[in-house]
């Protein structure tokens, strides 16, 4: 095997992997993690720069005392502890390399029922599962009737995914729909935010707390971002490169109303905006 590999290809390769990663260093007392990738801070729910020197039992709960032993199992189940304070069961590899430290590999566990509010991420792209930002929604809709706080859901469709797939394969369409989910998730950073990819070719965003101007100003960021990545797309409606539709829906919960008339109203805001040709926002009312 050649081992003449780009360096930045490498770490490009590496950041981006399916698995959360983070080697730790070979200090026997307190191993402290010396490099990671934004897989797992998405797992964590955390700013990646969060992760330099941390400990095992900082990221982990319920570790054993003696982190040897911990860093040297391999396809243990342990539960990585989020910025939220809800857990993600993982299965942890451990891999010792060259002069002592360890890398340890994290793959979340699927779970089924859509009950469990720590519910299996995409590994494809760290985003969260449909059935787990419905019920984060549900929860935040009661809290936001008591307490009159206001929710936002922000809903970005991929501009003429199909055509773009006729041209180069559905493999290369997934792809660039996981290249968008991972903008995605580092354009929202906080840890009450709630990123979920629904179907082939729609994010659902949830935020707590903002200004209906902040969020549209937001969902046009995104749109900027997506469109900064450059994906060549010869068939879109919008110009050279690939591009995304967003509707964004900001309201406090009214007591008579339940989550479905936000639900039903950023997707018509959505419907509007690819209408009106995309690449656009799109900002709609309860």
């Amino acid at each position: 095997m050649s081992t003449n590999l780009d360096p930045q290809l490498l770490t490009e390769l590496l950041r981006h992997s399916p698995d959360g990663l983070a080697v730790l260093s070979a200090a026997p007392a307190a191993p402290r993690i010396t490099y990671w990738n934004s897989t797992l801070a998405a797992l964590l729910r955390r700013p990646e720069d969060w992760l330099e020197g941390r400990t095992l039992e900082e990221i982990e709960a319920e570790v054993p005392a003696d982190p040897t032993q911990t860093i040297t199992s391999n396809g243990v189940r342990v539960r990585l502890k989020r910025a939220d304070g809800t857990q993600v069961e993982c299965e942890r590899w451990a891999v010792l390399l060259p002069q002592g430290p360890v890398a340890l590999y994290y793959r979340p566990v699927p779970r089924r029922a859509p009950g469990v509010l720590a519910a299996a991420l995409d590994r494809s792209n760290g985003l969260g599962t449909p059935e787990h930002l419905l019920e984060v929604l549900r929860r935040d809709w009661a809290i936001g009737q008591r307490d009159s706080v206001s929710l936002t859901l922000m809903r970005f469709e991929v501009d003429a995914l199909k055509d773009y797939q006729e041209i180069f394969g559905r493999g290369a369409g997934e792809n660039v729909v996981r290249q968008i989910g991972r903008t995605l998730g580092t354009a929202m950073r906080r840890a009450s935010d709630v990123v979920a990819r629904h179907g082939e070719d729609v994010f659902v965003v949830l935020a707590v707390g903002m200004e209906a101007t902040s969020a549209c100003r937001h969902a046009e960021q995104i749109i900027e971002r997506v469109r900064a990545l450059s994906i060549h797309h010869p068939r879109s409606p919008t110009g050279r490169y690939l591009t995304v539709s967003a509707g964004v829906v900001t309201a406090v919960p009214a007591r008579d109303q339940g989550v479905e008339s936000l639900l039903h109203a950023v997707d018509a805001a959505l419907k509007q905006a690819m209408a009106l040709g995309g690449n656009r926002v799109v900002s709609g009312s309860v």
